[in-house]
């Protein structure tokens, strides 16, 4: 890309998330200042000569503001600035660009589309650490002591005297006043403190390592026996060159021969060792060993999806596909087959995943078909691994990127695909933190701007994803059977096993089908009525106690962490809450304690209800803990692991806690929401529903979708080898449809329904939908504000002449306390949300959601 061409002698800069306009700061989870134009906000700097042929847009740039030095991204080079005077750009962090015209041009649609900051847009693309801080310091001239100060000033100089340079943050919590600045100025102003900034290095840079080499055999040269360190490693070299290069690193040394960096430059003037440093890529996959694999035939549902996507790779035309493929149907050899042909195209491919606890079984099955090309983007690595991974990426060397929702903005050269796996889940959308976007539609967009093929996959589609294919918007792909194998494989392991020979059909060539597993609704009320009140029912504990005679594997789902979802006095009736969200809080036994979901707020476990004094504690509903114990006490049989946020915190916890269970571990593992997701368990013959009433009567227009979804998911995980699976649903809403639907395995009428009933309410996807919320300390003061946007807003549409656009509220959401603040929160419904929000001008602590995936 060429320099700033002659004329161009100016440049657009978006500064940092420190930025602060009008004395309001962006960042946190606020929407920003009152601006107009705040969220594109950028500013124009003069370019220096001697930067004319070096600033390049994408670059990262050191830019004055104010009395700082913040950092910025340029994003534009203009031959004028709409200001008459302009201060200069500092200096360049880096002459490669940091981000790519495409990531340019990806930053501004997220800020134009979810009604955030393109700084934050933007500043998400650099991996952390890059970003540096530029340090004030202040010390005193060599000038005399000044006479009449005033008495704070005189504190100052003072100070100074007595530390000498000091920062602003040093000096901000020495000074005597909070407004120290105002009393500093004067002094600065006649030369008696000199002000000088500091550009801080980035944390994260590129990480060398110092080698060492035998450069003499001959022992008779070697040092004598009194040296006996400096003998030691030139032993562990010697015995190093002999099995490999010889070549070892100082670490190494370090623990087996006792060196020191003083012993190798020691040996290294004798001329006895040869010393040399050397970049080291910092990779998480480092040791990860790959077991190639080679591709299947495919079932002729596959190879008519495959030439659809295989034909768009070869010419794209612009329209991204859905597979809707049932669990167990095939998607992933799709994915891979997409990923290998655009790497055979010379380009490159992101592979998306809604968890980091998939992330390391998608690996190992990317990295048995592109062991040598294979990233990894997630939040559990280092920032090193972070920089290192980033950079590959940036220069080709890595071109297939898996990874959460972030992974979207890795910076790959010419991309080819992207695959969004689960595309249904929620958690691809970034609501709580800037900057807010949903990944799914972030990758439709990317795909757009370079022309790649997008795959979204699901057997369970959002309703607005499954809308959009059947309006023409998307490409519809189907998979609808499950494949389990081919002929000659099946029958080898059905006569290892036993199993039977009916649940499979053959297809036209050689792969065969099994049905999807059978599913059994319990209802629980009749269970109460035949006098059977335990936590599993009747036929529960008959098919569990038979899966753990057959030697066979078990997953118990549950939808809460903990052992109990509410303490409640049977006396008066009084719950247990957290006294800063106001919802209640989940009692544990490891440890013994009871905790909020929320804040993370821990409280002693009460002997006496604190409101009546009663004694009569007990423990409503069932989390992953309680289960977990059920089985244990009532199943000799049963080994049994627990997976849920309390156990596993990152991928290495994930990984570990599957691989036990793979392994055959444990026969029974009782999980959260993780255990629906995509896991291929082929020893899995029963799936067990505790209970799939507790999300089903949320006040959340999403609340019906997201229980169909969970529950088709985790009934996929059964039945996924030669083993026949089962499925058991325990309810006291069996006749909901959501339910009906699943046990039916049927994703088009649900759909169909769901869809009728949005329709005529006129919800997502027909009118769009955007949430706004306030939080603030003050319960009045909240709700009032919300009042006032609610009149505000009603206001602009009758300005604007937004027709077809209404507000709802304002109405406290279900967790209307959450982590101190309460909440309210005015829904926003029509076509014209961009023109009505895009230049509204709100005060902190508002947050603005566009397309929300929950309204809880």
């Amino acid at each position: 890309m060429p320099g700033a061409a002659k004329g161009l002698l100016f440049a657009r800069i978006v500064v940092d998330s420190s930025l602060t306009v009008s004395g309001v700061a962006f960042g946190g989870d606020e929407t920003g200042p009152e601006d107009e134009g705040w969220l594109q906000r950028s500013f124009h700097y003069a370019i220096p000569e001697e930067l004319h042929d070096k600033l390049r847009p994408g670059q990262l740039v050191w830019v004055p503001f104010g009395a700082r030095q913040l950092q910025g991204i340029a994003i534009g080079l203009d031959e004028r600035s709409p200001v008459a005077e302009t201060r200069e750009v500092h200096s360049i962090l880096d002459q490669e660009p940091a981000l790519s015209s495409e990531q340019l041009a990806l930053g501004q649609w997220v800020s134009e589309h979810y009604l955030t900051p393109l700084h934050a847009a933007l500043f998400a693309m650099v991996p952390p650490g890059l970003q540096q801080r530029a340090e004030t310091r202040y010390e005193l001239t060599p000038r005399e002591t000044p006479d009449g100060l005033k008495p704070t000033q005189h504190k100052l100089y003072l100070l100074l005297r007595e530390h000498g340079p000091l920062s602003a943050k040093e000096l901000g919590r020495l000074a005597p006043t909070r407004n120290w600045r105002s009393h500093l100025r004067p002094l600065l102003a006649a030369g008696y403190v000199r002000q000088t900034v500091l550009l801080r290095p980035p944390s994260v840079r590129p990480h060398y390592e110092t080698l060492a080499r035998l450069a003499v055999v001959d022992r008779r040269c070697w040092p004598t026996a009194r040296a006996h360190r400096q003998l030691a490693v030139l032993e562990l070299l010697a015995l190093r060159q002999r099995q490999s290069s010889g070549w070892t690193r100082l670490a190494d040394l370090r623990q087996q021969a006792d060196a020191t960096p003083a012993i190798l430059h020691s040996l290294a003037d004798k001329g006895l060792v040869e010393v040399r440093r050397e970049q080291v890529w910092r990779d998480p996959l480092a040791g990860t060993r790959f077991v190639p694999i080679a591709p299947p035939q495919l079932t002729p549902d596959q190879e008519g999806a495959w030439e659809a996507i295989a034909a768009d790779l070869d010419a794209p035309a612009g329209r991204p596909f859905l597979l809707q493929g049932v669990t167990g149907s095939g998607k992933t050899e799709i994915y891979l087959r997409a990923v290998a042909r655009a790497l055979e195209q010379g380009r490159s491919a992101i592979v998306l995943v809604p968890e980091i606890a998939l992330t390391p079984q998608t690996i190992r099955r990317f990295g048995a078909r592109f062991p040598e090309v294979l990233a990894v983007m997630h939040g559990s690595l280092s920032p090193g691994e972070r920089y290192d991974q980033w950079r590959r990426i940036r220069a080709g060397e890595l071109r297939v990127v898996v990874g959460a929702r972030s992974a979207i903005f890795a910076p790959v050269q010419r991309l080819g695909v992207v695959v969004v796996d689960e595309e249904h889940e929620w958690t691809y959308k970034q609501d709580q933190q800037l900057p807010h976007y949903h990944a799914r539609e972030v990758a439709i967009e990317r795909g757009r701007l370079a022309g790649a093929t997008v795959v979204l996959g699901s057997a369970t589609p959002d309703l607005g994803t499954y809308y959009r294919a059947c309006q023409g918007e998307l490409r519809l792909l189907a998979l609808p059977r499950r494949v389990m194998g081919h002929r000659g494989v099946i029958g080898q392991l059905l006569a290892e096993s036993g199993a039977a020979h009916s649940r499979y059909t053959a297809s036209n060539g050689d792969a065969l089908y099994a049905d999807l597993p059978q599913v059994q609704v319990v209802d629980m009320r009749e269970e109460l009525r035949a006098g059977h009140s335990a936590m599993f029912s009747r036929p529960l504990d008959v098919a569990l106690r038979e899966t753990l005679a057959a030697g066979e594997q078990a997953i118990l789902f549950v939808n809460r962490r903990g052992t109990a979802s509410a303490v409640v006095c049977r006396d008066c009736g009084h719950v247990l809450e957290c006294p800063r969200c106001r919802v209640a809080m989940a009692y544990h036994e490891q440890p013994l304690m009871l905790y909020c979901h929320h804040c993370g707020r821990r409280a002693p476990v009460p002997s006496l209800c604190p409101q009546c004094g009663g004694r009569r504690i007990r423990y409503l509903s069932a989390g992953t803990e309680r289960v977990e114990r059920e089985v244990q006490l009532g199943y000799a049989q049963a080994v049994t692991l627990r997976w849920d946020s309390d156990t596993a915190t990152s991928v290495q916890d994930h990984d570990a806690l599957l691989e036990r269970f793979a392994r055959r571990e444990a026969n029974v593992l009782v999980g959260t929401q993780m255990v629906a997701k995509g896991l291929d368990l082929p020893r899995v013959t029963l799936v067990g529903v505790v209970l799939a009433d507790i999300s089903l009567h949320l006040p959340d227009l999403y609340a019906g979708e997201r229980t169909f979804q969970l529950l088709t998911q985790v009934a996929g995980r059964a039945g996924r080898s030669v083993l026949p699976g089962r499925v058991i649903i325990q309810t006291y809403q069996p006749e909901h449809p959501s339910i009906q639907a699943a046990m039916r395995h049927d994703y088009e009428g649900f759909a169909e329904a769901e869809l009728g009933f949005r329709r005529e309410m006129g919800y997502p996807p027909y009118r769009p939908l955007a949430r706004l919320e306030y939080a603030d300390a003050d319960a009045t003061r909240a709700q009032e504000e919300a009042s006032r946007l609610v009149d505000m807003l009603n206001t602009r549409i009758a300005l604007l002449g937004l027709y077809g656009t209404n507000v709802i509220g304002p109405t406290p959401p279900y967790f209307q306390r959450e982590r101190g603040k309460w909440r309210w929160q005015v829904m926003v419904r029509g076509q014209h949300l961009t023109a009505l929000l895009s230049d509204l001008r709100l005060p902190l602590g508002w947050r603005v959601d566009i397309d929300p995936v929950t309204l809880l």
